[in-house]
């Protein structure tokens, strides 16, 4: 065998042997569902890990109002592991978009927050997906 069969055999088997582990690595299961807490005034556990939790802070000299976003209500906090986590959360006011936040299972929590001017603002809607158990709601009218 002459070198450049050598060379063609060897990264045939480098590319047989990363297809393989690849194949065996996990891949998370991605929901991407509407879901709805069955009654909003009497959430159970599942619903209050998975709905955010809309907070306003006080507005700014610039007119600018904080508000946080979080997963996890009661005192139940939504997992950040490998195989379950909050992937993205997004603001809107009025029906468009004005914020989003995009989260790595471990490294980072269920949380985000944007400084917004509400001015003239009815309705903000926050969503969150968790990888398994779908997209969240919360709707705040100001």
């Amino acid at each position: 065998m002459n070198r450049r069969e050598v060379l063609k055999v060897a990264g045939v088997a480098a590319m047989v042997v990363a297809v393989g582990a690849e194949a065996k690595m996990p891949v998370a299961q991605m929901n991407r569902m509407e879901m709805t807490p069955k009654d909003p005034t009497k959430m159970d556990k599942g619903e209050l890990k998975h709905s955010p939790l809309v907070t306003l802070k006080e507005k700014d000299a610039k007119g600018y109002t904080l508000v946080e976003i979080s997963l996890g209500q009661g005192g139940i906090i939504h997992p950040s592991t490998p195989d379950h986590w909050i992937d993205f959360i997004e603001l809107y006011a009025d029906g468009k978009l004005v914020g989003k936040s995009t989260l790595e299972p471990e490294i980072s929590r269920g949380a985000a927050s944007f400084a917004l001017k509400l001015d003239n603002v009815k309705v903000l809607k926050a969503k969150s997906g968790c990888n398994i158990h779908g997209i969240w709601t919360t709707t705040v009218t100001l």
